[in-house]
């Protein structure tokens, strides 16, 4: 499981608000499942912030602009990176940390990486506090994750409850 969780945290969606709750519902110990995650999703980021330096967004955006359906996703996402690059302008690299570090849909790493492209920020400055943003968020994930679960345990029904009660009407 600890290969699934590393890999899901590089996926564009998702990243590690969903994988931190697939390695713990794997079985993984919440420590575990946060670092595997953290480290997918930075290593990604590395990548991303570097291949984006390296080719340039609009060489990248022809290229994906080709391809059918990822075209058409890939131009949805740049379109609302463009939007909240603005609001980010003069933040800049604490507004990426600002921006990751929300647990919420489009606002993780691959999205952090196109906003500092878009606001041509240093890459490994931009590394830096996107990786700061994701271990904020991960924290936050892994807390909620973990506390609800106990909670889930403490309120609900568990295995042995539901054993009892299959007895007593049985």
């Amino acid at each position: 499981m600890e290969l699934w969780t590393f890999l899901i945290s590089m996926m564009p969606i998702g990243e590690l608000r969903f994988s931190i709750p697939f390695g713990m519902i794997s079985g993984l110990h919440w420590f575990d499942a946060f670092s595997f995650s953290l480290i997918g999703n930075s290593l990604i980021t590395l990548i991303l912030v570097y291949l984006f330096k390296y080719f340039s967004l609009d060489a990248i955006i022809d290229i994906f602009s080709k391809i059918p359906i990822i075209g058409l996703i890939f131009k949805k996402w740049y379109d609302k990176a463009l939007n909240k690059s603005v609001k980010f302008k003069n933040w800049t690299y604490l507004g990426l940390a600002l921006f990751v570090s929300i647990p919420l849909p489009i606002t993780g790493a691959w999205t952090a990486v196109l906003i500092s492209s878009l606001l041509k920020l240093k890459p490994l400055k931009s590394y830096i506090f996107i990786t700061f943003g994701l271990i904020i968020s991960g924290s936050i994930i892994t807390f909620i994750c973990y506390n609800f679960s106990n909670f889930l345990n403490y309120i609900f029904i568990n295995d042995q409850q539901i054993k009892d009660f299959i007895k007593t009407i049985s």
